[in-house]
């Protein structure tokens, strides 16, 4: 259910046509929009990591699943794609700690930043994936 504070709307636009995958994103889309919810409603730091952590481990969650599809339906494009996967687990580590620490706010500009990361992973490098695995599973 789409609320006026969501950030980012499951559309048919975002969907892969592979469900599984598009019920995790879905899923992710949730959990952002909790992370924007929670800071604008100027939670506490404490609610405020626990909701983090919660959208990280499921994001690295997601990403395992589909780097698991991607090997077994053996995806040429795996290595560059779990490169991607990777690369925003670090920085989203090394963000995750510096608000642990109170080094770092957490503020709108880190979901839009976010929320842009999600669309353009899904809409590019996790299209082209899920084109592939349509073909394939």
């Amino acid at each position: 259910m789409e609320e006026a504070t969501d950030i980012l709307y499951w559309d048919d636009s975002l969907a892969l046509g592979v469900a599984e995958i598009d019920d995790d994103h879905r899923k992710l889309i949730g959990l952002l929009n909790e992370l924007a919810i929670n800071i604008t409603a100027h939670q506490a730091r404490e609610a405020l990591a626990v909701v983090l952590e919660n959208l990280l481990n499921y994001t690295a969650w997601h990403f395992r699943h589909e780097e698991r599809l991607m090997q077994t339906y053996r995806f040429s494009g795996y290595v560059a794609h779990k490169r991607e996967h990777a690369d925003l687990i670090r920085e989203a580590s090394a963000f995750q700690k510096k608000f642990l620490d109170g080094e770092q706010d957490m503020t709108m500009d880190v979901v839009h930043l976010l929320k842009e990361w999600v669309l353009h992973h899904v809409m590019q490098t996790d299209r082209q994936m899920a084109e592939f695995l349509a073909e394939h599973m």
